[in-house]
């Protein structure tokens, strides 16, 4: 069996880890979850400031913080930072299999060999992200951010927290400013009538999704006015 770790990922501005408060805070509620140990919020922040800090400056780029046991069982933090690399105006995806949800930790940010391969299918498919569906095909989550449907009459939604997916910090805090958001199980079907089909996360704020296994979503080739709206929002937040 693998050994179990969850992680947090966040975007650096180069002044400030944007949402860092509530990456921290997620770090810490799945360590507890999983049983890894305690952490204080404050110290989590501190270290994805610190090493953001020192990897960029006053440059953007990306930090990662995961929590997992030592060689001695012990609960250790690792950091990593990667640079933020393309950034597509209009994304493209592919679909994946998801493993349903965690029996410990549902929601968790946990390292996934079900997530992992879905991303590995994205890049084979030089595609921005994978979609991750249920035995049952119910979109769950996107391997890389959440996915949020745009129906023609303006209703939002995303998929059930039941099904198992990470809800990711940007996520939060759209679902923390609109509450007009609803969950809905929903199908490729769905998808393929959306009016909009939008990617959001922390590290990309949000995307359009333009085209889901080389099949066209609504009018995605630029931002909708239902994305450039989500995109202020996540803006303003970070």
């Amino acid at each position: 069996m693998a050994e179990l770790s969850c992680y947090t990922t966040a975007r650096w501005s180069g002044v400030r880890v944007a949402l860092g408060r509530r990456a921290a805070e997620r770090l810490a509620r799945d360590s507890a979850a999983l049983g890894l140990g305690t952490i204080d919020p404050e110290f989590a922040l501190a270290e994805l400031t610190r090493l953001a800090a020192y990897r960029f400056g006053a440059e953007p780029g990306i930090v990662r913080l995961e929590a997992r046991r030592d060689g001695n069982g012990a609960l250790a933090l690792v950091g990593a930072t990667r640079g933020l690399g393309p950034d597509p105006r209009a994304w493209s995806a592919v679909s994946a299999a998801h493993a349903g949800p965690h029996a410990i930790a549902p929601g968790a940010k946990l390292a996934r060999p079900d997530v992992e391969a879905a991303r590995e299918a994205a890049r084979t498919a030089h595609s921005d992200d994978a979609l991750m569906f249920d035995a049952k095909g119910r979109l769950v989550e996107g391997a890389r951010a959440n996915s949020i449907v745009v129906r023609d009459d303006g209703a939002l939604l995303v998929p059930a927290a039941a099904l198992g997916g990470v809800r990711g910090l940007a996520l939060g805090v759209l679902l923390d400013t609109l509450p007009e958001i609803a969950e809905a199980e929903l199908t490729r079907d769905d998808l393929a009538r959306a009016a909009e089909l939008i990617a959001v996360s922390s590290v990309r704020g949000a995307k359009p999704i333009a085209r889901l296994d080389g099949v066209e979503i609504g009018a995605a080739s630029a931002p909708g006015p239902v994305c450039e709206r989500l995109a202020a929002i996540l803006r303003a937040a970070a």
